[in-house]
């Protein structure tokens, strides 16, 4: 084999290792970022499932209507407000995550979309009282806007389909 023949395999396998870097890169970052979905939706079903968010969302059914004030809040106990705060910066910070694409809307929706769908009429009537009690005692301006990314998720919900159906209905055929 000549120079210039080992040259030009030279610079062919040279090639085709960027190549193959190149597709391993490629997959590597697909893996990242399925990893990165997965550990979100984890941590999104850890908080739904924690027992504060859970009490949270069971003094919201179970002791407020639909329309309660801020009276109503004030008759609760302060572990009970501290479930609901719990359950408002909670929520908010899911719908801020979900705008910066840090967690998948797709799963944000599978989690959050029934819960929102059951009751999140006291969900966001629950922000708008927390919101007007933090300006009533002035630690909020006009200009100023705290847990209106919950409030931004919401919409989101309302916007996409009804669920078509139970999940052991709709998923019957799928195998593992």
């Amino acid at each position: 084999m000549n120079l210039e023949d080992a040259a030009n395999l030279g610079e062919l396998l040279g090639g085709l290792a960027i190549f193959v870097t190149l597709l391993f890169g490629i997959r590597q970052i697909t893996e990242l970022n399925k990893s990165k979905e997965s550990e979100a939706s984890r941590e999104i079903a850890n908080l739904l499932s924690s027992p504060i968010y859970q009490s949270g969302l069971s003094i919201l059914i179970n002791k407020l209507s639909d329309d309660f004030t801020l009276e109503d809040l004030d008759k609760l106990d302060r572990k009970e407000k501290d479930a609901l705060n719990f359950l408002a910066i909670n929520t908010n910070s899911i719908g801020l995550m979900t705008f910066g694409r840090q967690l998948s809307f797709n799963a944000v929706t599978r989690f959050m979309q029934p819960i929102n769908r059951m009751i999140g009429r006291r969900l966001r009537t629950l922000i708008e009282v927390l919101d007007r009690n933090a300006r009533n005692q002035g630690i909020l301006t006009e200009q100023t806007e705290v847990l209106d990314w919950a409030i931004w998720l919401f919409d989101r919900m309302d916007e996409q389909p009804p669920i078509e159906g139970p999940a052991h209905v709709i998923h019957r055929n799928w195998k593992p």
